[in-house]
């Protein structure tokens, strides 16, 4: 049996809304040591990495490996339904295909999710050195894509003398944003070498749904290589994403 409850139902449905806006469906393994996904968009070009360790629930259960098949946008529309200061618990029986999600506040509300049959794909990280790690509020980042999305569909990303440089460029414009430490925003900047790519800001802007989670982005890349920003939750456990980069020439 998996059983596990959190405080505060709100911080599920904002892991759930950061998930689902890559991925329809995917397979939550709950063990000993707490929940994970990984999973790819149907695009494959880019991945969600979920880890939620014991530690970040108020109590967990869980006796042996168990995979949790889900549509993600069933359980968002279930998700929509908590109420401030409700508690979360998450349930499923071992011989049943159903997950029991369980709202409790001033009432008790419990929904049944069918459970979808997915199996369990076996998918490996990237492995990639990266030449550049930098860390920025997640809201400050979040601007900078907002700002890029008013004049194109794709942005630069450059890290070099000692700033983060967010540009794109198109037929409506052009906009640069220089994220600095003289400026405050710039919490720490590692450089191997100077960094540059191009990415879809298309996929960057619904990565950016887990910036709800956590005060602190960080962002690591190299030139012309995937890219990986990851969200620190508050309660414990992490949300990393990769995304391919799209080639000067494409």
């Amino acid at each position: 049996m998996f059983k596990a409850v959190l405080a505060d139902g709100r911080i599920w449905k904002s892991i759930i809304e950061s998930v689902s806006t890559l991925v329809e469906e995917g397979v939550f393994i709950a063990d000993p040591s707490g929940i994970k996904l990984r999973a790819m968009d149907p695009s494959r070009v880019a991945m969600v990495d979920l880890e939620l360790p014991k530690a970040a629930f108020e109590s967990y259960e869980c006796g042996a490996e168990t995979p949790i098949g889900v549509n993600f946008e069933d359980m968002k529309n279930i998700m929509k339904r908590v109420g401030g200061g409700e508690k979360l618990e998450l349930e499923k029986q071992d011989e049943e295909a159903r997950l029991k999600i369980r709202f409790k506040g001033k009432s008790a509300r419990t929904f049944s999710l069918s459970l979808l049959d997915l199996g369990k794909e076996e998918l490996s990280a990237p492995r990639i050195p990266f030449n550049a790690t930098v860390k920025v509020p997640a809201g400050t980042l979040l601007e900078a894509i907002r700002d890029a999305e008013v004049v194109s569909d794709f942005v630069r990303v450059i890290a070099e003398n000692g700033q983060l440089k967010v540009s794109a460029s198109g037929e409506r414009g052009e906009a640069d944003i220089i994220i600095t430490k003289e400026s405050g925003e710039l919490l720490s900047i590692e450089l191997k070498e100077m960094a540059k790519a191009l990415y879809s800001l298309t996929y960057l802007s619904k990565m950016m749904a887990a910036s709800a989670l956590s005060d602190i982005a960080i962002v690591m890349f190299s030139t012309d290589m995937p890219l990986r920003i990851e969200f620190n939750l508050a309660s414990g456990g992490k949300i990393v994403y990769f995304l391919a980069p799209r080639m000067e020439n494409d």
